[in-house]
């Protein structure tokens, strides 16, 4: 049954309180303490009741100036926020609360209330909570890349360093609170957009959109750099972003694809046929003359064999036993070939095949091919004109050697030597004498002389019309010459316009017998030859 006795409410609260509370005098000694600073203490009611608070509670910093201050002051104080007590067991406890004065009705201070939170797990979460964040921002600030994030409302929530850097047309804008239009405007405002052409409004719908499709990878150019862009919702609706500064990969990309359009216009431009295969026979490049050649284009070939060309079985076989050839030596192999143009026109090609080895050792076939049509053609003329050059040369020579017969004969014929009697040879000359025919006479003439045993030899020069000083010293020569072998030489027929000739050359012909005609010349020559023997 329920008691009549009165209730004490205020012990009641004291006892029942889940916060450890403590009495203590004015000296800082324990007046009494609930259940709830017993289990703080871990030490029973009766074994501190009565001790200094500094021995049971050993608080740091010490309670002794904050009491004091309470008493003196009549008013309640906090307890310092690094307020903590060394309990027994060496248990530390990290504790918030308060020293309120208990003043009487007269005024006077009864005790010094000191109330107890132990928020020891409560301070190690925080710190726990403080120090993850502090790395997670740490671990932000260490990136290379730039690290944003941006509420439900697109306001900027937190940021690294690097984000900011990526944008030194928006940096102004970039402070927590602002939002992303605010930011990309700020750009604008700085010129960021003036690269593509678009409006400002243009330029800032289009980044909107971009922000606002969460979960896409975009390239994005702003001014002389290239952007790479990441962003994901979380489940609060906020925005987290990744930028990555990819320049360096576009400008070699970028670099790359100059090189390769290069590399084609090179292609399409040289006169050459060539082609790229693996080692199974599919095109992997091809010039715009191989294209051409087959009535398509390189797209269009590329990815395809030669057995999906239109070329003859033959040529098939040829080509691709040129494949296997380059692939088991791993060496150039060249052919000279004809290639049918689907239109059925046949062409000489000269192709080399050699094979491309890549880094990774993938090999490939590397063929060019060139149209040596026209030149085969013009080395078949060739060969048909100089074999025509030779059947002309053949007869130029027979004829040549016929005319060389005829000239000796002629020769023979205009220059002979006779004997008139024994012991007179006599030669008439006709026409001009030159070295050659003056050698050849003057040779036979000896010969002849020696044969015969001849005493004279007359040089009848009646055919020969003017005398020039080669021509004088040809007489002189072949007279002296017969002299020589024992005979004696005479110069018949000299007229008169050959005698002013040979006297205007001023011609020795001391020693030299004359005579006016051949017939003069015999007879002198008969009559002498008694006299010699």
């Amino acid at each position: 049954m329920p008691s009549d006795a009165p209730v004490d409410l205020y012990s009641l609260a004291f006892t029942c309180s889940v916060e450890p509370l403590l009495l203590l005098d004015e000296s800082g000694r324990i007046l009494a303490l609930n259940p709830a600073a017993e289990r703080l203490c871990s030490t029973p009611g009766a074994a501190v009741r009565g001790g200094p608070v500094e021995e049971a509670l050993r608080p740091d910093p010490p309670l002794g100036a904050l009491l004091e201050q309470v008493l003196r002051d009549r008013v309640p104080r906090a307890l310092p926020p690094d307020f903590s007590l060394h309990l027994a067991n060496e248990r530390v406890v990290l504790a918030e609360g308060s020293l309120s004065p208990l003043v009487d009705p007269a005024g006077a201070c009864a005790a010094v209330l000191l109330a107890l939170r132990d928020v020891t797990e409560q301070r190690r979460a925080e710190q726990a909570a403080r120090d993850q964040g502090a790395r997670l921002h740490a671990a932000a600030e260490a990136l290379d890349v730039g690290f944003v994030i941006y509420d439900a409302e697109e306001r900027l929530c937190f940021f690294n360093t690097a984000y900011k850097s990526l944008y030194p047309e928006c940096a102004a804008a970039i402070q927590i609170g602002n939002t992303f239009e605010d930011v990309v405007r700020e750009g604008c405002r700085n010129g960021i957009h003036l690269h593509s052409g678009l409006s400002e409004d243009e330029w800032v719908a289009a980044r909107l959109a971009d922000q606002r499709r969460p979960g896409e990878v975009y390239v994005r150019r702003f001014g002389d750099r290239w952007l790479t862009l990441k962003s994901s919702r979380l489940a609060d609706g906020s925005f987290v972003g990744l930028r990555i500064d990819t320049t360096e990969l576009k400008q070699a990309e970028l670099a790359l694809e100059r090189e390769r359009q290069f590399i084609r216009l090179v292609l399409d431009t040289i006169p050459l046929i060539v082609t790229v295969k693996d080692r199974d026979g599919t095109m992997k490049l091809v010039s715009k003359g191989y294209a051409e050649w087959y009535d398509t284009t390189p797209e269009r070939a590329v990815g395809k064999t030669i057995a999906d060309m239109p070329p003859s079985r033959a040529e098939l076989s040829a080509i691709s036993e040129m494949d296997r050839e380059v692939i088991a030596r791993m060496q150039r192999v060249s052919r000279v070939l004809p290639i049918t143009h689907p239109n059925g026109n046949v062409r000489w090609m000269s192709i080399i095949k050699v094979p491309l080895v890549e880094q990774d050792g993938t090999t490939h076939i590397l063929a060019i091919g060139t149209d040596i049509t026209a030149q085969r053609e013009h080395e078949e003329h060739m060969a048909s004109t100089i074999a025509e050059l030779e059947r002309q040369k053949q007869a130029i020579a027979e004829q040549l050697a016929v005319i060389q017969r005829q000239q000796a004969l002629i020769r023979a014929l205009s220059t002979p030597i006779l004997q008139v009697a024994e012991g007179v040879l006599a030669v008439p000359f006709i026409g001009a004498l030159d070295d050659a025919r003056a050698t050849d006479v003057t040779s036979k003439l000896l010969d002849e002389v020696v044969r015969t045993g001849a005493r004279f030899a007359i040089i009848d020069v009646t055919g020969i019309e003017s005398v020039d000083a080669a021509t004088a010293d040809h007489l002189v020569r072949i007279v002296r010459a017969i002299r020589l072998l024992g005979a004696s030489g005479v110069l018949t027929g000299i007229g008169p316009a050959v005698a002013q000739s040979m006297c205007g050359l001023g011609v020795d012909l001391s020693g030299v017998t004359t005579h006016g005609n051949l017939r003069a010349g015999i007879e002198v020559c008969l009559r002498a030859l008694p006299e010699r023997r």
